[in-house]
């Protein structure tokens, strides 16, 4: 019989599951409850996590306890349950997990349920809600909205950020199809916040969803939601988008927004446009991971290379590491990857692969074959091994390194960087 952190890697092996049945059973076996708390629920393919760590930032600063629950981490796995802000202890994690993991394999002639490790993951966040007393719940989505593990706890507020296509394979090949999966979220006779992508598709697939808001499997009745539409002029980046949304939401939510320009000054959000100074080098780490969150926040690396590179010669010096999972989008992805450098050229690309997810990364000889706009490519296994390369140079032989293409990737580059603790992965800086 394996012991609770053995199975939760077994998880693993179960894949995913769309579906609520068996989140949905094992809520009702822990008998959790969150009458005593506000749940926000977020859902949308660009800007949740930011939306998140906003929210849970502004709170903080404003006295309000909360619990924050995002994926996939980054470093560790804690970092999926940030309460205060800060990721939750690894003591009260196995805690947690041990009950979780003795109530799913059934007691009392029970029988066991069969968890996938995302469900899992959610389940620890709603039980350490529980446990841990707090005012306010935020919750990410994993993938998509209406099957997602989520779903399965009430929610007084949603928010839609961002809508692109992504995922087709399981959300469906149109806009459409995939915001009324994301849509879906919307709880019956409560609000949500949505980020008007001003395309009447999307407006449609909305409003249907509102519309008929209610899962009858998990016990909700069918009644409208209640939708409030934000529009977001096109100079904003992401950050500034979220601060747009996220003040919608606490001002129908009644929260106060006295601490949200702070929140958004000091909230650091590990792997997100991170600059990082190490070893007389200057790293910045963006996990950026489909090709509509590249595209966005490519203005905004160019303005980092631009005033952060240094210039030899009268050309700016900076280096791009790149290494991503399987996607049906690589080669969107590329593309955008070269349009980065076709603005400014790097002065040497490093091709690697990222260790921990999901999925094998993909080969770096695979993504050798792609042209890129330089000659002086270079493959490394592993973020180690490519630390160790770029150590030998210079900071103004490397110039500015700007590592993009997979979450995983930024996460096995905080470890071998010495970044991952509780402090540095908290989303505030130490008050």
């Amino acid at each position: 019989m394996p012991n609770a952190k053995q199975w939760l890697d077994l998880t693993r092996d179960n894949g995913m599951s769309l579906g609520l049945t068996n989140t949905h059973a094992m809520i009702e076996r822990l008998n959790l409850d969150f009458s005593n708390m506000k749940v926000i629920h977020v859902a949308g393919s660009n800007g949740k996590g930011t939306a998140c760590s906003l929210m849970a930032a502004s709170l903080t600063l404003s006295g309000v306890s909360n619990l924050m629950y995002t994926s996939p981490h980054v470093s560790r796995i804690e970092e999926r349950f940030r309460v205060n802000s800060v990721p939750i202890s690894r003591q009260l994690f196995d805690s947690i997990l041990e009950e979780i993991h003795e109530t799913a394999q059934g007691k009392d002639g029970l029988r066991s349920i069969v968890l996938t490790f995302f469900e899992t993951t959610f389940l620890i966040a709603a039980l350490c809600a529980n446990r841990t007393n707090v005012e306010v719940m935020i919750v990410e989505t994993g993938l998509g909205g209406r099957l997602d593990a989520t779903r399965c706890i009430p929610a007084d507020i949603c928010l839609l950020t961002s809508i692109s296509c992504e995922h087709t394979d399981i959300l469906g090949d149109t806009l459409e199809q995939i915001t009324a999966e994301k849509a879906a979220i919307a709880r019956p006779n409560k609000p949500i916040v949505v980020r008007d992508m001003a395309d009447e598709g999307f407006t449609k697939s909305v409003l249907f969803e509102c519309k008929n808001a209610g899962d009858e499997s998990i016990g909700e009745e069918k009644s409208p939601a209640i939708p409030y539409f934000v529009s977001i002029p096109g100079d904003k980046n992401i950050k500034d988008e979220a601060e747009i949304l996220v003040k919608k939401l606490f001002q129908i939510m009644g929260l106060s927004v006295q601490y949200l320009e702070q929140a958004k000054d000091e909230v650091r959000w590990p792997a997100r446009m991170q600059l990082i100074e190490k070893e007389s080098n200057l790293f910045l780490l963006d996990a950026a991971h489909n090709p509509s969150g590249l595209l966005r926040v490519i203005p905004e690396l160019i303005e980092k290379i631009k005033t952060l590179s240094p210039v030899v010669d009268g050309k700016q010096i900076w280096t791009l590491i790149f290494g991503t999972s399987p996607q049906k989008e690589l080669d969107e992805m590329l593309s955008y990857v070269s349009q980065l450098c076709d603005k400014i050229q790097p002065t040497k690309i490093y091709l690697t692969k990222p260790l921990g997810g999901r999925y094998p990364g993909i080969e770096t000889q695979l993504l050798a074959q792609y042209e890129w706009p330089i000659e002086n490519i270079l493959q490394f296994e592993n973020a180690e091994k490519v630390l160790q390369s770029l150590y030998q140079n210079s900071f103004s032989s490397n110039g500015l390194i700007v590592s993009l293409g997979s979450l995983y990737l930024q996460g096995n580059f905080l470890k071998h960087l010495g970044l991952d603790s509780d402090e540095e992965l908290s989303i505030l800086p130490k008050q």
